[in-house]
């Protein structure tokens, strides 16, 4: 007998087995040790009375984990066990999920999916609609190749974050979810950097403080002066996730680098 509950009560040591189990044969390894998913969970703020948990006989057979700030939600990760997949247990799961946000007063929620991933269909079936394309990207100081003339002197400063979020709403970027200001504060040892214009930004945070979280740049020539200084000064090989079609991402494909991958972001607004 199959049926559908929220996650509230779940210990860690049952959340992390189920996490496993149930990520398992996706595109990425998602192996999560107990201290990973709890992190995770804490950093996400996600809400375990209000996410929900599909179970046959009681055991976890799929999940859905949702994140809320105000009046918005995010599906933190969604899964299901490999052998209960194929079975039409998806979509009921997915609209449960929709339903319980609905219900405690949010006006919409946001995922992102990988483009090769079939479950961005359940998802449209289920109410999302596609907003945009975000990129994925790895990348190696000193491989990116520019044209330095542009640009001869580069100047960033470190700034305090309320001077940072700031500019960089002025200068019109929309972030994703883990890319907005209250989902990028709460990473440790951060530190931001604008450059002289404030036309362009970086942020770095996590173990040690060299993790990078965040860049963008408000026009082309301001995303050649932030990547020409995240190619001399980064710390080894480093990430940028889930990247806009911006003027970094312009100036990346310039320099002939492409995306490692390519997610969808997707929304689900409800009716107030």
């Amino acid at each position: 007998m199959v049926e559908l509950t929220t996650l509230e009560g779940s210990d860690l040591s049952l959340l992390t087995e189920t996490w496993n189990r149930c990520w398992q044969g996706y595109f990425y390894e998602m192996f999560f040790n107990e201290e990973n998913l709890r992190i995770w969970i804490e950093h996400g703020q996600i809400k375990l009375n209000h996410s929900i948990a599909l179970r046959e006989h009681g055991k976890i057979v799929g999940f859905t984990f949702l994140s809320q700030t105000d009046y918005e939600g995010w599906i933190a990760g969604t899964a299901i066990d490999p052998q209960y997949r194929g079975r039409g247990l998806f979509a009921p799961m997915l609209q449960a999920q929709i339903n319980l946000a609905r219900s405690i007063g949010l006006r919409r929620i946001y995922l992102e999916v990988l483009s090769r991933n079939y479950a961005q269909y359940t998802y449209k079936s289920q109410g999302f609609r596609f907003v945009r394309d975000l990129h994925l990207y790895r990348l190696t100081p000193g491989t990116i190749k520019l044209d330095h003339a542009r640009s001869p002197y580069i100047n960033f400063q470190s700034v305090d974050l309320s001077a940072y979020f700031l500019t960089r709403k002025k200068a019109g970027f929309i972030p994703s979810w883990q890319r907005r200001a209250h989902y990028l504060k709460r990473y440790t040892s951060i530190n931001a950097w604008l450059n002289s214009q404030e036309t362009a930004g970086m942020l770095y945070g996590g173990v040690e403080g060299k993790t990078l979280l965040d860049a963008w740049a408000a026009y082309d020539d301001a995303a050649q002066e932030l990547l020409s200084f995240l190619n001399e000064h980064n710390y080894g090989e480093f990430s940028l996730n889930n990247q806009p079609q911006d003027s970094v991402m312009r100036m990346l494909t310039f320099a002939g680098i492409h995306p490692t991958d390519l997610l969808y972001e997707m929304i689900c607004e409800f009716d107030r």
